[in-house]
């Protein structure tokens, strides 16, 4: 029998965020995965046992121990492998141990309890006979009987029966009544049951019968090529350039389906919630009941409902938004992530995970594949794919008659001159009014971010950016000041253009709303829907709008970013995309990037069908490279232009970022705390461990968004080619950092590369 438990204490203080030593009575026997309580600093607390030995670490040899005080659970909960995902998400977001294993276990917030249901009927003649033979054994299956559902918690039913262990034992040995594991959360109990499909083989005309598609040439081979590294038996990540239109959905089906008829399990990732529905849909009609969605969006006793499921075997495909990759499948072989370059898939709440990331660890400990699916992938992915350290496999052709669309770039400099000052230029009003007498549906598209206002000259399109980080600087009203949220280089704005002194340079943001209106009164016979944040707070207001859309109640659709992910509307011949510069000059290195991948994604929405489309852009830039690379569905031209650009300026993939973001409601206490952790990293670098190391410290400077709820924010960056290091580097600063009296009530949100 062990003598010692190392437990895991859930606290989410960073101080005591470790695991300690505790004593196990004999009268308790403990095993991994199990919650337990313990003593903590004079105080209860939950802890989760991660270890039990025999032998204790050196240093503790001579300490006098506390015990373990009683389990909370008598099942291991938490499988090890997830325990040690655990660890290693809070080592690489650099969080608390105990925030990662609520977020890979979400069950750890629920109770465990020994159920017991009736599995005869009290009318039976061998249970009748018990009235004689055993009336012990008859008051239990009375008492069992009388329960809603037959079923009842072990505590309540020994005491109402009042019957030994014995006859429990003879109960459940007879198969008169069954025990099971229930998870109990907001006082419902719900069944976790043996694991009934582990590694069970599916036939495949279950899994084929359902299917409505045939696979072209370029799907086959794609689908060939990633079962061979699935068949390799080593951890493998795949990375899937396929254009628009080019059928990825069906590679999918087809990959999970074959993973299935292997007895393998599958997870499928899309980048928003409003997503999941219609891309389940397409499965459910090949995999029926096997299929279950998952997102951040369910209530705790469905998320309890789906988990339970998932460990008993009975689901095998998880569908879901960035939280559904620590879905625990048993038989976990294959993970997709689609439009894996969507920054969805970063959690903007400790602990900072990147679900591709989470992936491949998960994959790594399976030994199975990560299918990274885009028309547009990452930078960091693509230069991966190229450097060899993933695979890399494309699909050229759309499925069918229908092609990439011609894209025809409008400069609003032009249009200003020419006294057009509406915010449509006469190209796209044309198109618009056509496409309303045939019948054909429009999308247009702003991606609309109301912090983000820039300051631009409309004669010659010249921005105002910052000298040190080539980044455009924001405009804050407050002060009235622009400022660079990298360095927090400040200047005041100027009155003419510093290019052509030209009087038209203003600032610049638009609002869907906005054109909304002004569409309405170029087009008042025009049915208009608009998709945004402020229309889809409601929870089904997606899926109606889109919905309606698709039935044609609407001629244009006019939305943001979220209308340009994986939308199919074979009557959407026109794409319209109102202002290309207020994603190009968003203050992140990462501008271009995303607007290559914006406008690409969203001209991909037009002429999916036999009806050829046509997509618009207005700028106020039209010799962007972003912009003329993405009017020529050129990601190659485009990935080569920016990677120079990334190597040039030491930015990701070529070094690293962690950001530390501080929080307090008081700006003073925020910016001395800034200052003091920026003090405590700059004497880090002077470390002799760090001081020969490519390190740059950004800022401090305010954050973007520099007060929210009520909050205020700072932020201070460190840029580094080596992660382990930097990690070590931050680790260091932080802990010097929460020894001075300026980090009292700071809170400190850590961020390793940043997409925003």
């Amino acid at each position: 029998m062990f003598r010692y438990a190392e437990v895991l204490v859930d606290v989410a203080n960073r101080r005591l965020d470790k695991s300690y030593h505790y004593l196990i009575p004999e009268y308790l026997t403990l095993s991994i995965g199990m919650r337990v309580l313990v003593f903590l600093q004079h105080r209860k607390v939950q802890g989760l046992v991660v270890n039990v030995t025999n032998e204790l670490p050196e240093e503790l040899t001579s300490v006098n121990l506390k015990p373990v005080l009683e389990i909370v659970d008598e099942d291991s909960l938490v499988p090890q492998e997830l325990i040690e995902l655990a660890h290693w998400l809070a080592q690489t977001t650099i969080c608390s141990v105990a925030q990662s294993l609520h977020t890979v276990w979400p069950l750890l917030k629920g109770k465990v309890e020994e159920w017991v249901t009736l599995m005869v009927s009290v009318k039976d003649p061998d249970v009748q006979t018990l009235q004689w033979l055993d009336s012990e054994a008859f008051r239990a299956i009375a008492v069992l009987s009388r329960a809603r559902s037959k079923s009842i918690s072990l505590k309540i039913f020994l005491k109402r029966a009042n019957i030994s262990e014995g006859t429990l034992a003879k109960l459940l040995q007879q198969g008169w009544a069954k025990k099971e594991t229930r998870f109990v959360t907001t006082g419902a109990g719900s069944k976790r049951k043996a694991s009934c499909c582990e590694g069970s083989l599916v036939e495949d005309h279950k899994l084929t019968s359902g299917r409505t598609y045939e696979l072209t040439v370029d799907q086959a081979t794609t689908v060939r090529n990633v079962w061979a590294a699935l068949e390799e038996g080593s951890p493998q990540t795949v990375l899937l350039h396929g254009v628009t239109g080019s059928g990825k959905t069906d590679v999918y089906r087809e990959l999970i389906a074959q993973v299935l008829v292997q007895g393998g399990d599958a997870i499928l990732l899309v980048p928003e919630i409003s997503l999941t529905s219609q891309v389940a849909r397409y499965f459910e009609t090949q995999f029926g009941d096997k299929v279950i969605i998952l997102h951040s969006g369910l209530q705790p006793r469905e998320k309890m409902k789906a988990w339970e499921d998932i460990v008993s075997g009975q689901k095998r495909i998880v569908i879901g938004a960035r939280s559904a990759v620590f879905a625990p499948l048993p038989n976990l072989r294959l993970i997709i992530l689609d439009e894996e370059h969507d920054g969805a898939y970063k959690q903007d709440e400790n602990p900072k995970y990147h679900a591709r990331d989470v992936a491949r660890k998960r994959m790594e400990q399976r030994k199975g594949v990560v299918l990274l699916g885009s028309a547009t992938p990452s930078l960091e992915a693509y230069a991966a794919a190229q450097s060899g350290k993933i695979r890399l496999l494309t699909m050229t052709r759309r499925v069918g008659e229908s092609v990439l669309p011609p894209v025809e770039i409008v400069d609003m400099r032009e249009e200003l001159a020419q006294g057009n000052r509406s915010m449509f230029s006469r190209l796209l009003q044309q198109k618009l009014r056509l496409r309303l007498e045939r019948g054909e549906q429009t999308m247009l598209f702003l991606n609309r971010r109301g912090y983000s206002t820039f300051v631009v000259c409309r004669e010659c399109g010249y921005v105002v950016s910052c000298p040190n980080c080539d980044i455009a600087l924001t405009y804050h009203s407050q002060g009235q000041a622009m400022r660079c949220h990298y360095c927090n280089h400040s200047e005041l704005p100027p009155h003419t253009c510093p290019q052509c002194e030209s009087r038209y340079i203003r600032f610049f943001g638009q609002g869907t709303q906005r054109v909304e209106e002004e569409l309405q009164g170029l087009l008042p016979e025009a049915p208009i829907l608009r998709l945004d944040y402020d229309t889809t707070r409601s929870g089904e207001a997606h899926r109606t709008i889109l919905e309606r859309f698709r039935r044609q109640e609407a001629a244009i659709l006019v939305g943001t970013q979220m209308m340009a992910k994986g939308l199919d509307f074979p009557n959407v011949t026109l794409v319209g995309v109102i202002a290309a510069d207020q994603t190009l000059n968003m203050p992140d290195f990462r501008s271009r990037e995303r607007t290559f991948q914006l406008l690409t994604q969203v001209a991909g929405r037009a002429g999916r069908s036999k009806t050829p489309g046509e997509v618009v852009i207005q700028t106020y830039t039209p010799a962007e490279g972003a912009i003329v690379r993405a009017a020529h569905h050129d990601f190659q031209g485009f990935f080569w232009e920016e990677i120079r650009y990334r190597k040039e300026r030491r930015y990701p993939p070529f070094t690293h970022i962690i950001r530390v973001l501080l929080l307090h409601e008081k700006e003073d206490r925020v910016i001395k705390g800034a200052q003091d952790l920026g003090a405590c990293l700059q004497r880090g670098i002077q470390d002799p461990k760090f001081g020969n190391t490519e390190l740059d410290l950004l800022g401090p400077a305010p954050a973007i968004l520099s007060r929210l709820k009520n909050q205020w924010r700072w932020q201070v960056s460190v840029k580094g080619r080596h992660l382990e290091q930097l990690r070590a580097f931050l680790h260091q600063g932080v802990q010097s950092f929460f020894k001075s009296s300026a980090s009292n009530g700071i809170v400190l949100n850590i961020e390793v590369d940043p997409l925003s």
